[in-house]
């Protein structure tokens, strides 16, 4: 009966809860709270030389000096949040988690009637749960944790609209413009080309806009473009002519526009300069860039405050160690 009570999910989800609650605290208050006693972490020459090592393997050559001082960071991040994971029992009952070891356990042995949670008891005693995919997804999950730890308020308006000048280049709407083009083939005029356009000019200018269509030769693109950014526009018809169409003004036939085809008659109908839309347009998008701004933020933060629960030793790196509660290098 007791065994029964033990396993029921509401006092696992209550023993969470009080853990969390308690790590929360000693992350928060930085007071000397009665906390477990966190072992350092030591990266050992061996260490150190397997990161060597499987650096050589992926690229084929030595580790710079600033790349291997950024794994033993990496290295010793994920070991720090890997304990903190461990202390609030974010293994306990997680799917995948379970899923890993009853695939470990059932490579090992697999016999029929085994039940799952069974299997999953052997596995934790014979140490199947130190596991390089375990340890990953404890470490990611633990991240998720120290980010969303306390719950991250919706932005106000003041603060999108902050971020949104901040990062104008990711919202921007570019320039375009709207025109009708009216193409003279090079191909069909040869040397005559550029009297050909002077003529066809004149006649666009005594005729009614709609009827500029039946004045062009033949044409692989449309005449009619609506809307077009300035890297479509140079993507199909090229420099020379993009840069000139972006510097006309609306409600008047060109001058002959030169293309790589031959050469063109443009009406700008509209120009829309580079913007920003309104607001709302764009919210649910710089509401989920400004929360994962803030997410990473408090990442961060977090991670500093833990990074002085431990003494951390990296052998001949005194730069890479320090003291638990300070920054002071180990002796």
């Amino acid at each position: 009966m007791v065994a029964r009570w033990f396993r029921h999910p509401i006092l696992h989800f209550f023993a969470l809860g009080a853990a969390m609650f308690v790590v929360q605290t000693w992350l928060r208050s930085g007071v000397s709270t009665p906390a477990p006693q966190r072992a350092p972490i030591v990266v050992s020459a061996e260490r150190i030389a397997a990161l060597r090592s499987d650096f050589m393997q992926r690229f084929g050559r030595e580790p710079s000096e600033p790349q291997l001082s950024a794994l033993l960071a990496q290295t010793i991040e994920e070991e720090l949040l890997y304990r903190e994971a461990l202390l609030l029992a974010l293994d306990y009952d997680d799917a995948s988690v379970q899923r890993r070891l009853l695939e470990k356990m059932r490579a090992l042995r697999d016999r029929p009637g085994d039940r799952p949670d069974e299997l999953i008891r052997q596995a934790q005693a014979l140490g199947l749960d130190d596991d390089v995919v375990i340890r990953r997804l404890l470490v990611e999950k633990m991240r998720l944790v120290l980010a969303h730890d306390p719950p991250l308020p919706a932005p106000t308006d003041a603060e999108l609209r902050d971020y949104v000048a901040r990062h104008r280049e990711r919202f921007e709407q570019p320039a375009e413009r709207t025109f009708i083009q009216v193409f003279v083939s090079e191909r069909v005029h040869g040397n005559k080309l550029a009297r050909a356009a002077r003529t066809r000019l004149s006649k666009l200018r005594s005729r009614p806009l709609s009827e500029a269509a039946r004045h062009s030769d033949p044409f692989p693109l449309e005449h009619d473009l609506r809307a077009q950014a300035y890297p479509r526009v140079l993507a199909r018809f090229g420099r020379a002519f993009a840069d000139r169409v972006f510097a006309l003004e609306p409600g008047l036939w060109s001058e002959p526009v030169p293309s790589p085809f031959g050469s063109h008659l443009v009406w700008v109908v509209a120009k829309n300069e580079a913007h920003l839309p309104e607001l709302s347009a764009i919210r649910e998008q710089v509401t989920q860039a400004v929360l994962a701004e803030r997410a990473t933020t408090q990442l961060t933060a977090a991670m500093a405050r833990l990074r002085g629960l431990y003494a951390i030793r990296v052998e001949g790196r005194d730069d890479l160690s320090t003291r638990s509660g300070g920054l002071a290098a180990l002796p």
